[in-house]
């Protein structure tokens, strides 16, 4: 039944209050006015992160395309040379090269296949990289031929020149998305590693679930460090000294799908709010945190008995279903 699943906002929410969490699950439009700014505020978020994803995927890509580039001019030029030095040994060296020039060529093109997002798969590199294939395989031919031809030659040098004034272009592509995506890194405060996952780009980044405790999630994003999947969530308004309890919960539960998903434990997860970001270890001790908090929130829901769980009134005058709260102290 979709009532039993327990999301990791739900998780967040209980953190805070159980009243308030369970007043939130009849609500249908939050009206609060700085929690719909806040809302606002962590789709711009989300929306940078996934700028970011794009131009860094982009720009490796760039990168390989100045290497296909840089290949292609070097062998065409190889090839040029062959008719002006048509001398068997040289020949049989240049042939070498070309053969090693195009299993590596081979290799990364594989290699970068491998890395490649769906959605980045821009025609005009294939096209490129087709073509450099194309230019080595020319050159293998080249080298049995034994005629010398000063005009084939010029050719060659001419095409080659073009290739390299391609990939100072590409090159130059390359740097521009660099720059501004880091520039996107450092004003959204983006945590450092190569962005894995971003909430924002469903279609490729699936739900996390864990079929055991019947909780899911989508953290904001996950980068990858050091082999290991770590998970941040996004937290935009007030700043604090450390990372708020409800928060600490939410990215417990996101560290915890990612280790039933992937069967790999993350070591910690960060929570990133506007000027600052906590490192939070994902331990034992917080796992079993966190799954106490899961029971709990299934036997409310199975009895419908739920209070508030603290005597703080500024707590609930910061509330936006402090309104609706039979219990509230503000």
């Amino acid at each position: 039944m979709e009532s039993d699943w327990i999301s990791a906002g739900d998780i967040e929410k209980y953190g805070y209050c159980p009243l308030s969490w369970w007043l939130s699950l009849e609500e249908e439009e939050v009206t609060n006015e700085e929690l719909k700014q806040g809302t606002k505020d962590h789709e711009k978020m989300g929306s940078a992160i996934r700028e970011v994803k794009m131009k860094e995927a982009r720009s490796l890509m760039v990168e390989n395309l100045v290497l296909w580039l840089a290949v292609a001019a070097t062998i065409v030029s190889m090839f040029g040379m062959t008719f002006l030095s048509p001398e068997g040994f040289q020949q049989q060296v240049f042939l070498v090269i070309s053969m090693i020039w195009l299993l590596a060529a081979t290799f990364l093109l594989y290699a970068s296949e491998r890395n490649l997002i769906k959605e980045e798969n821009f025609k005009e590199e294939r096209i490129m990289l087709v073509l450099a294939m194309g230019a080595t395989l020319l050159t293998v031919f080249a080298f049995s031929l034994t005629l010398t031809d000063e005009n084939i030659a010029m050719i060659a040098q001419i095409i080659s020149l073009i290739w390299l004034v391609g990939a100072c272009y590409w090159l130059k592509v390359s740097l521009t998305l660099e720059i501004e995506a880091e520039a996107k890194r450092k004003k959204y405060n983006v945590a450092d590693g190569k962005i894995e996952y971003v909430d924002e780009m469903e279609d490729e980044s699936p739900m996390l679930v864990s079929q055991i405790f019947r909780v899911r999630g989508r953290p904001d994003y996950i980068i990858d460090k050091v082999g290991y999947q770590i998970p941040v969530e996004v937290k935009t308004g007030r700043v604090p000294k450390g990372p708020f309890f409800s928060h600490l919960l939410q990215l417990a539960a996101y560290c915890y799908l990612l280790e039933e998903s992937t069967g790999k434990t993350p070591p910690y997860g960060i929570v990133q709010y506007e000027s600052k970001e906590f490192v939070v270890d994902y331990d034992s001790q917080l796992k079993k945190l966190l799954l106490t908090k899961v029971d709990e929130m299934k036997n409310i829901l199975e009895s419908g008995e739920v209070h508030r769980n603290h005597n703080r009134p500024g707590k609930c005058a910061n509330c936006s279903r402090r309104e609706l709260c039979p219990e509230s102290l503000a």
